[in-house]
């Protein structure tokens, strides 16, 4: 398979010309629809015996709170409480209480003072054990508590469900309920199969293709306008920011130093030059767009020792990514997409992923938060199926010779039905996705299956030389 891989001239059309955004197509979340995500935390809620789900988010943590009521939370913590046949209660602090009012649906809005930001006013003196009181929280309760992550209890020493909400609370909840009638429920939104937040409706994938299309175009951007001299923080300004929320910082880093940090913001002193290595990622919320390779025209921009080992390393990479997509059919598992990478890059046999220094998953899924879970772990049986909404992502990363190569995109999987609504809801996206389609088929000549959408203008494209956007890599 490696050896089909080639270099290819070719103007990039998703990019260079692309098919306009229409903001007027993409569709509001409605009453209608967090009524129904709430209902659905309630079915889990009666399965498992629960009289409360106590929901927690912050900023970093917002996703789940989001999900359920449209407000992520800003500079302060918060807590939503479900009671089934009860309207639901969020505590918030000053800042949030006033914007829940973007609430549509009925919802008991309490001021809780401490959530706010350290010094500000208080308004009232009550409690947070007198809230849960109130909430008709008491020793006969057993809570499904929400955090951020679930746990495998095999790798800790506490007897209980773990938690990961602020000490605090868990601690006020204590003083109503038996510390072991409160479990960690996190994963009725993030668990691989059954999350709620890991099944995507028609709605969530229109609004995370506009946040896949517009980081695509931004990091296209960014390293079309790449110049010998340039700073970090200079090139950053070609990511083109405007208001939408983003869930992790831009990634604009050069050199095997930056580059090599992962994660880093851009910088201040550090200047482009022939031959260093680039990351640039940018990711709003449901979609993120990553790239990493060398800042070069041609192969003897690199150090002699680099030279010898780059074609193999970027093509084998190249292979791996043509691997991935063409394997995602609904009914595979994703232990089928692992072990098709590790095998691809260990040149048909396993190990592959090791050997090319691939020290995370290949690929997670995505929601408003960028990693609720990945299901992509050897032998994992999880099924692929419609409703999906993944990232293709994992870094290859040789130490010595440093060589770094990454293509990041996010794509969702829909059977003919889900296909038909998104078109429905928002014709131009459907027409961005066929596009992008045709030219992983035609231009790059990846056999990609119809249930794969891809949500970035830039699918599945390899630069092997970061100074000419005009050279990509394809399958012959």
């Amino acid at each position: 398979m490696v050896n089909r891989v080639r270099e290819k001239k070719v103007t990039i059309d998703l990019v260079e010309n692309p098919i306009p955004i229409k903001y007027d197509e993409v569709p509001d979340y409605t009453r209608e629809d967090y009524e129904e995500r709430i209902n659905r935390v309630y079915k889990f809620s009666e399965e498992r015996g629960y009289s409360h789900v106590i929901v927690y988010g912050d900023r970093e943590h917002f996703s789940n709170l989001h999900y359920l009521t449209g407000v992520d939370p800003r500079f302060e913590e918060a807590l939503l409480i479900l009671e089934k046949g009860k309207t639901p209660k969020f505590i918030l602090g000053n800042e949030c209480y006033s914007y829940a009012n973007k609430i549509d649906f009925d919802v008991e809005l309490i001021l809780y003072n401490p959530f706010s930001l350290t010094g500000q006013p208080d308004y009232n003196d009550q409690s947070l054990l007198d809230i849960f009181k109130g909430c008709g929280i008491n020793e006969d309760s057993k809570i499904g508590l929400v955090g951020w992550k679930y746990y495998d209890s095999s790798k800790h020493t506490l007897q209980n469900s773990i938690l990961d909400v602020p000490n605090y609370i868990v601690e006020t909840l204590c003083q109503l309920v038996k510390r072991e009638n409160i479990d960690n429920a996190t994963d009725i939104f993030t668990h691989n199969d059954y999350g709620l937040r890991t099944n995507l409706s028609a709605k969530e994938i229109v609004n995370f293709e506009l946040s896949g299309t517009k980081a695509s175009r931004k990091v296209y951007n960014l390293i079309k306008n790449l110049k010998e001299g340039m700073t970090e923080i200079e090139a950053s300004g070609f990511l083109n920011l405007d208001g939408e929320p983003a869930c992790i910082h831009p990634m604009v880093n050069f050199g095997d130093t930056n580059t090599s940090y992962g994660i880093a913001s851009p910088t201040y002193h550090q200047k482009l030059k022939i031959g260093d290595s680039v990351c640039v990622g940018m990711t709003n919320r449901g979609s993120t767009v990553h790239r990493a390779g060398f800042y070069i025209n041609k192969p003897e921009d690199l150090t002699e020792e680099q030279r010898k080992l780059r074609e193999e390393f970027f093509h084998t990479y190249f292979a791996s990514i043509v691997a991935y997509y063409e394997n995602f059919k609904i009914g595979n598992t994703c232990g089928d997409i692992y072990d098709k990478v590790d095998r691809v890059l260990g040149g048909g046999e396993p190990g592959g992923i090791k050997k090319y220094g691939v020290v995370l998953n290949p690929g997670h899924l995505i929601h408003t938060d960028e990693w609720p879970n990945t299901p992509f772990n050897k032998e994992s049986k999880t099924v692929i199926r419609s409703g999906m909404g993944v990232q293709c992502d994992y870094t290859a990363m040789l130490k010595d010779p440093y060589l770094v190569v990454h293509v990041e995109d996010g794509f969702v999987v829909a059977d003919e039905n889900l296909r038909n609504e998104i078109k429905e809801i928002s014709p131009s996206c459907y027409e961005r996705i066929k596009a992008r389609q045709k030219f992983m088929r035609e231009v790059l000549n990846i056999n990609l299956p119809e249930e794969v959408l891809p949500l970035s203008d830039l699918p599945a494209v390899c630069f092997p030389y970061m100074a000419d956007v005009n050279t990509i890599l394809c399958m012959e």
